[in-house]
Parts: C-alpha cells; sequence; structure tokens
C-alpha cells in the first residue's frame, strides 16, 4: 500500500502546484470603502521601489502625500498627471512639484480629466472612482480595482505614458496657461510609436515621429544614458518611420553602388541620407554648406561619426548659405585641411568597407578592366572605416604602414606621416580603431587596399566581431 501513499501525494502536489501556479499568473481584488482603499493606497506606495505614475484629479489626501514624499525621498520616481484648474487651485500638488523625485504635469487640453488610476512599480495597477482627497464623504461610496494582470498593466501603462508625454510640464500654474494655449491650437492627434525606460516617443498617423535630431539623438546617441539593448529595444519601434531635421550639408553625391547620397553635419557626427532620384530638381542645386530641411525614412545607426541613416530621402527647404571658412587655429592643427573655393579639401565618401569591396574584392564578378574604370570614381577620396591593427612597419623613406584586418589579414595598408608616429604607435596590435585614409590603389589578387595620408582617431575597446565599417 506504501506506493499508493507515494502516487496520491504525488498527484495532490501537481494538482496543487497547478493552482498556486495559475494564481500567481495574476491576481486582482475589488474594494468598496474610502478606508480600505486608501489602505491600499498607503501599502502599495510603502512598497514601491522604483515607480509611481499617478492619473487623477487632484490629491489633498495628507497621508497619501506624506506616503509619496517618503518613497521620493527613498529614491522613487513619482510622476503625476492631475486636472488642470484643481492643480492650479490647490496648494499640495503645487508644493510636491518643487520637491525632487516628483514630476507634475497638468492635462494638455480643454478637457476635464475623469482618470483616477495609478501604477506603482509598473506591476501593479489600481483603478476606480475612488477619489484621492483629504475629505471623501463618510456616507459617499466608491470602488477600486487593485491587479497586476499583465495585459491591463500594459495598456494602462501606455496610456499613462501618452497621456503625460502630452501634458504640460514646469511649474504647475504656469502648465494651466499652456496647457490652455496648446489645447485650442487644435494639435492633430499624437500616437505613441514607443514607450519604455523613461522615455515616449510619439509621432503623427502618417508614420511621422515629431523629434528634432537633437530630441532624437539624446535618446539613441552617444549622450543617451540608455544601454545599448535599451536603444535597440526602442530603435526597432522606429524603423521605416520617417523623421524632418534640419541641418548643414557635409557632403552631396552620386555613388555606383549607393546612388545619391547626402551627409548632413551635427557637430562632431552626422546623417547619412540616401535620397530619392525621383525628386532629384529638389536637391540638384545644393551644395556643400547649404543648410536642409529634408526628411527620410529611419534605416539604421551606424557607426559613431555616422549614427543613423536615412533611406527614402527628399529635401524640402534650402538655404544657399557658404560654408564657414577655417579659422587660423583649425588650420594649423590640421594642416592637409585647408579651403577650396569655400568647401573642404578632403572629399569622405559615405561607402563602407564591404560596400567597396563587393566591387574590388574576391567576391567581385568585375573584369579587371570595369575594375580599373569603376577605381576612378573612389580614387583620391577619402573614407572613414573601423577595423583591426595586425601589423606596423616603421621604415625612414616609407614612413609608417599599418596592416588593418576588416574581413580578413591584409585587407588595408594605411600609410601615415612619420609625424604621427609617436601618436599611431600608441594603439596596440589586436585593437579595433576608427581610422581614415586616402584611398590610392585598389585591391589585387594579394594586394590590399593603400590608404595615404592616414590617421587614428579612436579606439573600440570591446569588439567581439566587425561588422565591415
Amino acid at each position: 500500500m506504501g506506493w499508493k501513499k507515494i502516487y496520491l501525494a504525488v498527484v495532490v502536489g501537481l494538482v496543487s502546484s497547478f493552482f498556486l501556479m495559475h494564481g500567481r499568473a495574476y491576481s486582482s481584488d475589488a474594494y468598496f470603502t474610502s478606508q480600505e482603499i486608501k489602505e491600499q493606497i498607503l501599502h502599495a506606495i510603502e512598497g514601491c521601489t522604483e515607480s509611481v505614475d499617478i492619473a487623477v484629479l487632484d490629491i489633498t489626501s495628507k497621508d497619501i502625500l506624506n506616503a509619496l514624499v517618503k518613497a521620493a525621498e527613498r529614491g522613487v520616481q513619482v510622476r503625476i498627471l492631475a486636472g488642470k484648474k484643481r492643480a492650479l487651485a490647490e496648494v499640495p500638488l503645487s508644493n510636491l512639484s518643487k520637491k525632487p523625485g516628483f514630476e507634475i504635469k497638468t492635462l494638455a487640453s480643454n478637457g476635464r480629466l475623469h482618470n483616477n488610476f495609478a501604477i506603482f512599480d509598473s506591476r501593479l495597477l489600481i483603478t476606480g472612482s475612488y477619489c484621492w482627497n483629504e475629505t471623501v464623504g463618510k456616507f459617499n461610496r466608491y470602488n477600486a480595482i487593485l491587479t497586476d494582470e499583465t495585459r491591463l498593466l500594459v495598456k494602462y501603462q501606455r496610456e499613462f505614458d501618452h497621456l503625460f508625454h502630452e501634458g504640460i510640464s514646469s511649474s504647475v500654474k504656469e502648465a494651466v496657461s499652456e496647457a490652455e494655449k496648446k489645447g485650442e491650437k487644435g494639435d492633430s492627434k499624437q500616437e505613441v510609436i514607443a514607450a519604455n525606460y523613461g522615455v515616449v516617443i510619439t509621432g503623427t498617423s502618417g508614420d511621422c515621429i515629431n523629434m528634432s535630431y537633437e530630441e532624437f539623438n539624446n535618446i539613441f546617441g552617444i549622450v543617451s544614458d540608455l544601454s545599448d539593448e535599451q536603444k535597440e529595444s526602442l530603435w526597432s519601434r522606429c524603423i521605416g518611420k520617417k523623421v524632418t531635421w534640419n541641418g548643414k550639408v557635409r557632403y552631396i553625391g552620386w555613388g555606383l553602388i549607393t546612388g545619391w547620397m547626402m551627409s548632413v553635419s551635427y557637430g562632431d557626427t552626422c546623417v547619412e541620407v540616401k535620397l530619392n532620384p525621383a525628386h532629384k530638381e529638389h536637391f540638384s542645386q545644393i551644395k556643400y554648406g547649404n543648410t536642409v530641411t529634408y526628411t527620410g525614412k529611419l534605416d539604421s545607426r551606424v557607426t559613431r561619426i555616422f549614427p543613423y541613416k536615412l533611406e527614402d530621402g527628399d529635401v524640402l527647404e534650402f538655404k544657399n548659405t557658404p560654408p564657414t571658412p577655417l579659422s587660423a587655429s583649425e588650420l594649423s592643427e590640421n594642416p592637409d585641411v585647408v579651403p577650396v573655393s569655400q568647401g573642404p579639401k578632403k572629399i569622405f565618401l559615405v561607402e563602407s568597407f564591404d560596400d567597396l569591396d563587393k566591387l574590388f574584392g574576391k567576391e567581385s564578378g568585375l573584369s579587371a578592366e570595369q575594375k580599373d574604370t569603376a577605381w576612378g570614381k573612389y580614387r583620391g577620396k577619402y573614407v572613414s572605416w573601423m577595423g583591426r591593427i595586425v601589423s606596423k612597419n616603421v621604415n625612414a623613406a616609407t614612413g609608417l604602414r599599418i596592416g588593418i584586418m576588416q574581413k580578413e589579414s591584409g585587407d588595408v595598408e594605411l600609410k601615415v606621416s612619420l609625424a604621427k608616429k609617436n601618436t599611431v604607435l600608441k594603439f596596440q596590435d589586436g585593437e579595433t580603431i576608427l581610422y581614415t585614409g586616402k584611398l590610392v590603389e585598389r585591391r589585387g589578387g594579394r594586394s590590399p587596399y593603400i590608404l595615404e595620408d592616414g590617421d587614428i582617431l579612436t579606439v573600440k575597446e570591446s569588439v567581439t566581431g566587425l561588422r565591415g565599417m
């Protein structure tokens, strides 16, 4: 009989485990008296470790306000979206907006905020008719539902992020007048394209992201505090969306592989725009240094120098502004760059190593004569690539030569002036570098690409593989 008891115990254990796991999938409960609803809110705030998001008409309950202040002091980020008239009249919210850890906005429309919900640590939701006031009425009846069901949490979090992003910040009193102005304009409906990690990216129904380059770069650029994984998660929602930005033209031209390309500069970085030839009349008169308003579909984040690529590009407007001449200090720092016809002497190509290797590499289908003809379009132009140092050779006659591996050893030979020897020799074999140079000889059967006037811009410390840049 012992085996029967063991069998029964196993069955009971499996059934119990099933119900326990099912119960943990999500749990919900309902409350109807003001006292027990308030207790649940306080308990939820006290248990928070990361964030509290609240959308209510106003908050005057001293117990709730004190709990929120203590939570902010623990490092919890508190965001509150309130109705503008109550926010203006009630003092408590105005006081909270001045405290660290709080961000308070008012509804950016002429309508009234009838929401009453809060999200705690993005894991618990409370919603219902309960008013978060000091005097809720002894005989009034309310309801509130607490749940950790993921499906509902996602929907409520998305709605809060959307409302909060559209809300008006600054001081609470200033927010009221600004919200009314914004509501009177009758702005077109915005859609939330991506919302996570404290970031909200909105756009119109036409798949256009309403952000300037600077705002967008604060999310995805080097200055961003987001990790690469977080950036990629947000970026996946932005691919194919249109942007409209302004900037100065750094390069515009036609390539055999890429077609019409335009590079727009932003300080030390730039954006590559693959222009649609169907709109050639829009950009045929554009020159280096012109200020342009352009549009395109987000395609990819590229390198430290070329952060973004846009497809299906077009130029909406441009100003024929001459480029700023180089100063004497800039010329002394880099004497190889001189102004020629108000433009730079160095012409940089946007093609990657892989792009050129498809034409001139081992896998190319072109004949030697075809390669020589095509090479004429690239000879003398500068490139900016990323590769790994495999060798260094110093010779008084030929200067400093650096062997660089892109896909395999011996892909590129970079010639560097002896004047830069002390700087360049600091880079060690095996390090992945970002380098520039002028194309002088194309790749042969066993010979590498030869680049003159070479320089190493920076080193990439941890690299798991090269991507043919």
